[in-house]
């Protein structure tokens, strides 16, 4: 698991949307043709679409000409002039959002067909276009022979996307279900973007917190007490964290008195959670990153989560420093700016393999001594997230992230 980990970087600028297609009626063509499209220049244009996009200015004339769209409106001097009514002024905003506001880097999440899931993609360019070839999906017939399915994408305002994974609607929080129940085509998701990179990410971090989240598999009622102690197993995050690397050996069991002294002092510096108990359901953490540097911070933040989860053992931590081996936590892309210089380590980082060392040593105290980390795993089914995001990554824009490997020293 370590060696296939992988921990996003967020970034300020990056805006997630979730973009309608009918219902999902065509998310099929999006994936297929590589964009998202809206029909609004269709309902502006009563289908005579220009070639070109047209300038706000000439789209806000095309709309006051249509009476669907505008109506008269007597003004503080008495006289009357066409203005946008409602649905106008939706149209306007809605192709003004899609075409200025969506850029390339950007999350864009959309709703699959016939209720399947969430498709989720990464905008790879800012310029949007008109396209008059409709988009089409290929199939095969009964005899064998190449045709298409009956229905097509028409819309002729789009953006290209780059798309990735798929997920069931039922991993989906309910705020984020709520969110993406609306009714306009374009929707900002960015109140909800923690909790997006939650669905396909089991860390990612904005530079000052390390997110991480468990989900809780179990369909049968969730037992209290697994529940508690999970919460006071992940209270211990930032306190076992601060031992390893410190490289310090450390009676386990004289955690929980740090954690609740960081309560008692009303410091900021504590674990905080989310919770969503629906039998299954997620937990989400938010680790705040201090002082240290932020790569050993991380490196050692996620030993403690995966260890205070029972998600890896003393074992596989150990494999980490076999054979004259040592961990790396290596950029997936130098984008050469200031984001990325505070993730930049040597390639051999003797500090890692101190911290994975002391890691592999309290897992085995760990083991020993606490069952109950395991119980607790066993009583949830608790898991990481795990989702192919391969295609979000593999572009100049698409996100970046930090990956757990390992070096040899003698080379």
């Amino acid at each position: 698991m370590l060696q296939n980990l992988k921990i996003a970087l967020l970034t300020k600028e990056q805006n997630v949307w979730f973009i309608r297609a009918e219902k999902g009626k065509y998310a099929k063509h999006f994936r297929a043709g590589g964009v998202i499209a809206i029909e609004h220049l269709e309902r502006a244009y009563s289908g005579n679409i220009p070639s070109a996009l047209p300038t706000e200015e000439f789209l806000k004339v095309q709309l006051l000409a249509n009476e669907k769209y505008s109506e008269f409106r007597e003004s503080t001097d008495g006289k009357e002039s066409r203005k946008l009514n409602r649905a106008g002024f939706n149209i306007l905003s809605q192709i003004r959002r899609f075409s200025n506001e969506i850029k390339c880097g950007d999350l864009i999440v959309t709703r699959n067909e016939k209720d399947d899931g969430y498709s989720f993609g990464i905008c790879s360019d800012t310029i949007p276009y008109i396209d008059h070839t409709p988009i089409r999906i290929p199939t095969t017939k009964k005899d064998g022979t190449l045709g298409f399915e009956r229905s097509s994408l028409e819309y002729k305002l789009r953006k290209r996307v780059i798309w990735g994974p798929s997920i069931s609607r039922s991993e989906l929080p309910g705020a984020v279900r709520k969110a993406t129940s609306g009714q306009q085509t374009v929707t900002s998701l960015n109140n909800h973007k923690e909790k997006i990179f939650h669905l396909i990410y089991p860390f990612f971090t904005d530079g000052e917190s390390l997110f991480f989240s468990n989900k809780i598999k179990t369909s049968h009622r969730v037992n209290a007490l697994a529940v508690g102690k999970l919460f006071q197993n992940v209270a211990l995050i930032k306190s076992l964290t601060e031992i390893l690397l410190s490289e310090e050996h450390f009676d386990i069991n004289r955690l929980a008195q740090l954690a609740e002294s960081a309560v008692l002092l009303g410091t900021s510096d504590i674990v905080t959670c989310q919770a969503e108990f629906m039998s299954p359901g997620d937990m989400w953490c938010r680790i705040p990153l201090i002082g240290e540097s932020l790569t050993n911070q991380i490196f050692a933040s996620v030993l403690a989560c995966l260890l205070l989860t029972g998600q890896v053992g003393a074992e596989e931590i150990a494999s980490l420093t076999n054979n004259e081996a040592a961990p790396t936590l290596a950029i997936k892309k130098d984008t050469n700016d200031i984001f990325s210089d505070k993730y930049k380590t040597p390639a051999i980082s003797q500090k890692l393999k101190s911290i994975a060392k002391a890691a592999s040593s309290q897992a085995e105290n760990i083991e020993s001594q606490d069952h109950s980390i395991i119980e607790v795993k066993k009583s949830l089914n608790l898991s990481l997230t795990k989702v192919d995001t391969e295609k979000l990554e593999a572009f100049e824009f698409g996100i970046n992230v930090l990956e757990i490997g390992k070096s040899h020293e003698n080379r």
